[in-house]
């Protein structure tokens, strides 16, 4: 018995690599194929049944009522879509979201402009995410109890959640990659550092230092065309979990208004490296080598597999490539290439007058200014000229400069009856009066231009060779 046992098994290898062959090779995976029919694949325990189930539901649920999911994957034709566009299915869920937060006292009614994902509308709704994929899994489960496993279905799952988090890493990656996304201000580096929110602290942190908010960009990056690649799927979904980790951990630390969402995007990773728990464990913490896992190709033909794989990297690079577009153009709107507007800078109010009244520095005038600050725009900013009280307040105003006439017209965003406009004459680079209409008053100013290398954060560049901690404060 025991020889017929030792001739059996070559026989059966070599009938099941015969199979493989004929099959053609997996070029979605480097691991074994598991082609063969339903009746002969491994039962899946039910609780894992009812757990992919429950978490396809979920995820399909969030993919269509959050738009921040879908609008990258648009890539450059997103810029041509109407404003509500980005809203829409926020709207659309509202009556729903609404109703399920008066049943737990909750007032989930969206608050417009949308500038935060952690309102309370937006609990509600992963709420209800929730609460449809519990019904949902277990109503399926309960009607499709014969089916032995969702196999089929988990592969073409698994594509879908690999492309939607890459296209989120490509987008957050791309911002960074350009440094874009906490680039800092001019009105950082005369703002009290007490009145910063943390955001603007997390903000003013990285964006203090480019090279290494590139670098962040780059590792998200990374992760993105690593998730694109099929092969390397796996690498790219470990990476992209790290990132998210530290991501989510800031969001929560720092105030950032994304926490449910990049939770989310965290989840998303999660679920790719979920399969492959058990060999992830075995090689990192047993110090073990893992096995290959049985995956099931999209396809049975070498034809159709060569197609998806083509399909695959053409829609990453779709995918990478408008957004390299669209940062570029951004970077050559508002980056540092861009052109400067007029009065680029930071000036020191020398003189101040109101009505012809000759306003001295106190701390305790609210109107006189101290400084004016011209910027190029910032997309999280109100508008690219400031000014700053005596008693440290920031003013932001919607600014329109006419250089034939040398005016400049002020708008509040916060104040539409409020508006000025001010001539302007510069006769020394580094010497500007202004004299206009301030607010009804008459105004005239006397101003020079602060050297923004006099600020040591801006001096204070990555240098190897260090004999100790540049700290200009307590260097005398």
């Amino acid at each position: 018995m025991t020889r017929l046992l030792r001739v059996a098994r070559p026989a059966a290898d070599q009938e099941g690599r015969s199979r493989r062959m004929a099959a053609g090779p997996d070029t979605d995976t480097d691991t074994k194929e598991a082609a063969a029919p339903e009746a002969g694949s491994p039962r899946w325990h039910p609780v894992t049944r009812v757990a992919f189930r429950f978490g396809l539901v979920y995820v399909a649920l969030f993919f269509l009522t959050e738009m921040r999911i879908g609008y990258p994957l648009l890539g450059v034709f997103g810029d041509e879509l109407p404003t509500g566009a980005l809203t829409w299915q926020y709207h659309l869920v509202e009556p729903v979201v609404v109703r399920v937060g008066d049943l737990i006292g909750v007032d989930a009614s969206l608050i417009e402009p949308v500038q935060s994902g952690d309102q309370r509308f937006f609990w509600v709704l992963a709420l209800c995410w929730f609460l449809g994929a519990l019904l949902a899994a277990a109503t399926w489960s309960l009607v499709d109890r014969a089916r032995r496993h969702d196999a089929d279905l988990h592969k073409w799952f698994v594509v879908v959640v690999r492309f939607c988090l890459a296209a989120q890493l490509f987008s957050f990656g791309f911002a960074k990659v350009f440094p874009l996304q906490m680039s800092q201000p001019l009105t950082r580096l005369v703002e009290p550092y007490g009145e910063f929110g943390m955001l603007n602290v997390l903000w003013s942190q990285v964006g203090s230092s480019p090279p290494y908010e590139m670098l962040l960009g780059c590792a998200e990056v990374t992760a993105a065309v690593l998730l694109v690649i099929p092969r390397t799927a796996l690498l790219g979904a470990l990476l992209a979990a790290v990132e998210l980790t530290q991501v989510l951990l800031l969001n929560i630390t720092y105030q950032v208004p994304l926490k449910i969402f990049s939770f989310h995007l965290l989840v998303l990773s999660l679920i790719l490296l979920a399969p492959h728990a058990v060999r992830l464990a075995r090689f990192f913490v047993t110090d073990r080598p893992a096995d290959p896992p049985v995956r099931r190709a999209l396809f049975r033909s070498r034809r159709a597999l060569s197609a998806a794989l083509a399909a695959q990297l053409l829609l990453g690079a779709w995918l990478a490539g408008s957004q390299v577009r669209e940062e570029w153009k951004l970077w050559d709107t508002i980056g540092s290439s861009a052109p400067k507007p007029p009065l680029y800078g930071i000036w020191e109010v020398r003189a101040f007058s109101l009505d012809g009244r000759e306003r001295p520095p106190l701390t305790t005038d609210t109107e006189r200014w101290n400084r004016l600050i011209v910027d190029t725009p910032h997309s999280y900013q109100p508008g690219s000229v400031s000014s700053q009280r005596m008693d440290g307040t920031i003013v932001d105003y919607a600014a329109a400069f006419d250089p034939k006439t040398g005016a400049m017209t002020l708008a509040r965003p916060d104040d539409p009856a409020w508006s000025a406009r001010l001539t302007f004459a510069q006769p020394a680079p580094d010497r500007l009066t202004m004299r206009g209409v301030l607010a009804g008053q008459r105004v005239s100013i006397r101003l020079e231009k602060t050297d923004l290398s006099s600020f040591p954060i801006n001096r204070d560049s990555p240098r190897w060779v260090q004999d100790g901690p540049y700290q200009p404060r307590l260097e005398g």
